[in-house]
């Protein structure tokens, strides 16, 4: 089993974040990060773009490397 994220700045126990938003176009980002409950730190891993246009799905897949 792995081990929690701490926090680089004061090193408290970090949580896993999915947020997502729909754009004025009608795109969506999909964002995941850890985030400290304490100071609001936060590493972003992963964000995904999904446009739909006439019928056509388009995904970008965006990674954070370590």
């Amino acid at each position: 089993m792995e081990a929690a994220m701490t926090c680089k700045r004061d090193g408290k126990p970090m949580y896993l974040v999915e947020e997502s938003e729909k754009m004025s176009d009608g795109t969506r980002r999909i964002t995941l990060y850890y985030k400290c409950p304490v100071c609001g730190y936060r590493v972003e891993l992963e964000q995904l773009v999904i446009n739909v246009d006439r019928g056509n799905i388009t995904v970008k897949r965006f990674i954070r490397l370590k």
